[in-house]
């Protein structure tokens, strides 16, 4: 079982929607200090794929990271927030899921209206400095962004 934020060397384990991919529990010491390519599941919400190495010897998911549908926060108490590149404050690609205009059914617009939301997801998200835009498809509600840091 994949599912558990994960703490310390992996050992502590509290209730959590999360899955972490690679399985930190399963991994030593020495691996929890340079995990290449963490990702971070809420199933049916969204993940967040931090790039390079991580070290999760200290990873605390359930406190570190709130992924709610359309909203992504790493290290919501910011005094765990850690400087630019170091921790989870780095590089990462989020994808969201369920993400669709708000009102009548998405077969019901018209292609107009499909690129017009799509063009407004992309001004939501590059009004943040630290956002690019990649993609948002509005048959499927996937959106998804890289960021430079949290």
């Amino acid at each position: 079982n994949r599912r558990g934020a994960v703490n310390g060397k992996g050992k502590g384990r509290d209730p959590s929607p999360f899955v972490v991919e690679p399985d930190l529990r399963s991994l030593s010491s020495s691996e929890l200090t340079k995990v290449s390519e963490l990702k971070v599941i809420k199933p049916n919400v969204g993940e967040v794929v931090f790039h390079g190495l991580t070290d999760c010897t200290d990873l605390d998911v359930a406190r570190d990271i709130v992924l709610k549908r359309g909203y992504v926060l790493v290290y919501p108490d910011q005094k765990n927030k850690p400087p630019p590149g170091e921790g989870l404050n780095k590089h990462a690609t989020v994808t969201m899921y369920q993400c669709f205009p708000p009102g009548e059914p998405i077969r019901t617009l018209s292609d107009e209206a499909v690129q017009e939301y799509k063009d407004k997801i992309r001004r939501m998200t590059e009004e943040n400095s630290a956002c690019t835009f990649i993609d948002y498809d509005c048959q499927t509600g996937v959106w998804k962004f890289q960021v430079e840091r949290f």
